[in-house]
């Protein structure tokens, strides 16, 4: 949330939590089930998911995390919060579900797929960008209670997706497409990435400035929308799974064998 302040989440329950940038320290999760996304709307007030239905949720920083009830033993692998209470966890076979308490009730919806769906975002309570397997993206503008396919133009898996404001968006997958939309994901228009490696992560800071990363530890950065991807030296060939960045300079990268990469200057 701030540059002083992250959370990163992974395998048998790791949960790990850096705050006054210092370093970073196991949290006690309470499940040795994998997770595969966290989503923090401050400071304090955070929720992780993960494997067959695991849903954890902490109002303290991470001090505590508590089990939340998915109704479903389905494993979900992206979560994003438009706010303290509302919220959409995505996973296997189509599976979304929706919170407007802060996760003391978890509904399913329907997708409209049994694709996995793997990455989500939304921009504000009502509009959000889900995607998956078989270059699937769905569209939101009704909080979920609707959800509309897109053509996407791929039949490639699609694992990251993030919006810099309500317009402008970008997906990223498997041999590394790069999709981008200016029309809040109505439609998308492929971008050259210059590489064919996975990509599973992508952010953005603002429209221009964005970071993707991968397998073979390849991170891509752009500074103008996307047009252009300039590979960055990333020091390392471990899988790199996500990234998040808290202005355009300041991120940092995570992936696996417990990798975490922070930089300052936007990676260059």
């Amino acid at each position: 949330m701030d540059v002083s302040t992250g959370t990163a989440v992974g395998d048998n329950g790791t949960i790990l939590r850096k705050t006054d940038g210092g370093a970073w320290r196991l949290q006690t999760s309470g499940t040795t089930n994998s997770l595969y996304a966290v989503s923090f709307v401050n400071a304090n007030t955070g929720t992780a998911v993960g494997d067959f239905g695991t849903i954890l949720r902490t109002t303290n920083g991470g001090s505590t995390w508590t089990l939340q009830s998915a109704g479903t033993t389905d494993s979900l692998y992206g979560v994003s919060f438009a706010d303290e209470n509302t919220a959409t966890a995505v996973g296997d076979l189509g599976t979304v579900l929706r919170t407007t308490d802060g996760g003391m009730t978890w509904t399913s919806q329907s997708s409209g797929t049994s694709h996995f769906l793997i990455g989500v975002t939304f921009v504000n309570a009502s509009t959000g960008t889900a995607v998956g397997e078989g270059g699937t993206i769905l569209r939101t503008t009704d909080g979920g209670a609707s959800w509309t396919a897109q053509s996407s133009g791929t039949t490639n898996s699609l694992y990251g997706v993030a919006f810099a404001d309500a317009n402008t968006g970008t997906v990223v997958g498997e041999l590394g497409i790069i999709l981008h939309t200016t029309d809040g994901g109505i439609s998308w228009t492929a971008q050259s990435s210059g590489t064919i490696d996975y990509l599973d992560g992508v952010f953005f800071a603002n429209p221009s400035t964005g970071t993707a990363v991968g397998n073979n530890g390849i991170i891509l950065r752009t500074t103008d929308g996307g047009a252009t991807w300039r590979l960055q030296a990333s020091g390392t060939t471990n899988w790199l799974l996500g990234v998040s960045f808290v202005d355009a300079n300041t991120g940092t990268v995570v992936g696996n064998s417990g990798t975490i990469l922070h930089t300052s200057t936007g990676g260059g």
